[in-house]
């Protein structure tokens, strides 16, 4: 019986840390176009967006990456989840 308990606490706590990586708050900055900055309460956190590579501000093409992103998600509730 034992390592069914053991298995559903690994369960319960695997469920719970998954949930706790997840919020959701308002984006306030486009720092270019793959990392955006949202608002979590009243603090700013930035997120680096997970699959997302765009060149640079200075680089070729880093003022249009930062624009569409800015449309894409500029002033919307996003939900963050974190990833490894």
């Amino acid at each position: 019986m034992r390592p069914f308990f053991q298995f559903v606490i690994f369960i319960l706590l695997f469920l719970w840390s998954h949930t706790a990586l997840a919020w959701t708050g308002k984006v306030i900055g486009i720092s270019d176009g793959d990392t955006i900055k949202v608002l979590q309460g009243t603090k700013q956190i930035k997120i680096r967006l997970h699959g997302i590579d765009t060149p640079e501000k200075k680089q070729a093409f880093g003022n249009k990456a930062k624009k569409h992103t800015a449309k894409m998600v500029a002033g919307k509730t996003v939900e963050v989840k974190k990833t490894d």
